[in-house]
């Protein structure tokens, strides 16, 4: 007689986030040590959900800096620091189209991106020279010869990696593997992929947060992370992950949801009657009745 096939024993949940409810601002705080060398980055940023995607109905969100980026403690000052920073901009804001797992599938603002940089790039010729400015310049030229270097590029972007990952997907228990990957903390190595198990708590509670655990499970010391969730719609309010390459090379990266910005409804108040209000003012009311071409035409 054969015996129960272990995949009847499998208890799976689904995870699902309300993306159109997304309208978060993150402080962000990376501890990175590198070859001994500590460094303390802290910024804050801005995500939010602004449209879904005609073709295929994906989410489309927005990633703004809302403020500098400060180098243990301080504003950087270096005139590479500086140019950076200025190039930037052509990043800010980012749109970027997600898939339903949560992971960045395309840039979806392109060809803006790209008249962004014909200003910016005339705006650094005009303040800055040399060999630093040039090598700059070429750089950015590289990258954006296509779409797919843009978000490549940009993938190693610590919070944009952090961020975007697949989260939204079916929970197995006991869980399976997944292939995730995050910028390397070694100079000349550009990503890192981790084998990683991904498990979850109180992921049907509608009272408590939700919480993921996610860490490679040969060698958790390598990689691990907990995101924690908010309970009604799945989006992340919390980040705590720690990388350890190597001795003297590891990351502890602190995501934490500050505020949420909610769009209020705007109401607008009907007069009973004529008197109850100014001339003008009633006036006013029936032409936001019209439609577009009754105003135009004063119909």
């Amino acid at each position: 007689m054969n015996s129960t096939p272990t995949s009847y024993n499998l208890k799976t949940h689904h995870l699902d986030a309300n993306f159109t409810s997304l309208n978060h601002e993150y402080e962000v705080l990376l501890d990175i040590e590198k070859d001994n060398r500590k460094t303390k980055l802290e910024y804050s940023i801005e995500v939010k959900f602004e449209k879904l995607s005609i073709e295929s109905k994906n989410p489309i969100i927005s990633i703004k800096r809302l403020t500098k980026t400060f180098i243990n403690g301080v504003e950087p000052d270096l005139i590479s620091e500086q140019i950076s920073s200025l190039a930037g901009n052509i990043f800010c804001p980012l749109l970027l189209e997600l898939n339903l797992k949560g992971e960045a599938i395309q840039i979806f603002d392109y060809e803006s991106i790209l008249k962004k940089w014909q200003k910016v790039k005339e705006k650094l010729k005009e303040n800055y020279a040399g060999q630093t400015l040039n090598n700059y310049v070429e750089n950015i030229n590289q990258v954006l010869k296509c779409p797919k270097l843009v978000l490549e590029k940009l993938r190693n972007d610590w919070f944009l990696s952090l961020y975007c990952i697949p989260l939204y997907t079916t929970y197995i228990i006991p869980s399976e593997k997944e292939q995730w990957e995050f910028p390397s903390l070694i100079k000349g190595e550009g990503t890192k992929k981790y084998t990683v198990f991904k498990s979850s708590e109180n992921i049907d509670d509608k009272d408590n947060s939700i919480l993921i655990f996610v860490q490679d499970k040969g060698l958790p010391k390598l990689f691990t992370g907990i995101y924690t969730l908010d309970n009604k719609s799945k989006l992340i309010n919390k980040i705590e992950v720690v990388i350890a390459e190597k001795e003297g090379c590891s990351l502890r990266a602190e995501i934490q949801c500050v505020k949420i910005n909610k769009k209020e409804k705007q109401t607008t108040l009907i007069p009973e009657r004529k008197k109850d209000c100014e001339e003008v003012e009633w006036r006013k009311f029936n032409d936001k009745k019209k439609g577009f071409w009754a105003r135009l035409f004063n119909i």
